[in-house]
């Protein structure tokens, strides 16, 4: 399903998104975005998708309402980085056993980039604090700036899944964070 430009630039409008975020959220220059709303560029498929499930209009089977999920801005995958932020635009959830609280982030920076690459989404869920091996997490500082890692044990520590090995592990006790949520998806398309 194609994306009209006339109707992204009213949803742009009614929802107050800049160029300039939308941009970063499909991986374009502002000034690609510029053109495509000039008409003087087509969105890509992978472009068009990414902003239909951003903005909610990915359709839902016939019959069933779909929950939606709120974008609340970026995430840092490196370095620690100023929190969330406000809602930004809402997206079907991938999975309906996912819980209601759940909120989806975008990706930023290179230190997952062996689980999740920069700019796809991700799904954490505020419930699941519990630190269990393996598993992915949203952390915050105690200057609320958060990062994404994955928690191991023995010892227990935060580490970056990366090709870059410049990314540092956390350890809990040297550095003060608490549990945001537990990253339980990652939405991309293939």
């Amino acid at each position: 399903m194609a994306m009209d430009v006339e109707q992204l630039k009213k949803l742009m409008r009614e929802r107050g998104e800049s160029q300039v975020g939308l941009a970063r959220l499909i991986g374009i220059t502002p000034d690609k975005l510029s053109k495509t709303l000039g008409g003087k560029r087509n969105l890509k498929l992978e472009e068009a998708n990414i902003l239909r499930r951003y903005f909610g209009l990915d359709n839902a089977a016939p019959g069933k309402k779909t929950h939606m999920l709120p974008i609340v801005g970026l995430v840092s995958a490196g370095a620690w980085r100023e929190g969330f932020e406000h809602v930004r635009g809402h997206m079907p959830s991938p999975d309906p056993a996912l819980s209601r609280d759940s909120f989806v982030v975008i990706v930023e920076g290179d230190s997952m980039d062996r689980v999740v690459g920069e700019g796809e989404a991700v799904v954490v869920d505020p419930r699941q604090r519990e630190l269990l091996p393996k598993r992915y997490y949203v952390v915050r500082n105690a200057s609320g700036e958060t990062t994404f890692k994955q928690y191991l044990d023995q010892p227990g520590r935060l580490e970056p899944c990366s090709h870059n090995p410049e990314h540092k592990t956390i350890f809990p006790g040297q550095e003060e964070f608490t549990i945001v949520g537990r990253v339980m998806k990652a939405v991309r398309d293939l």
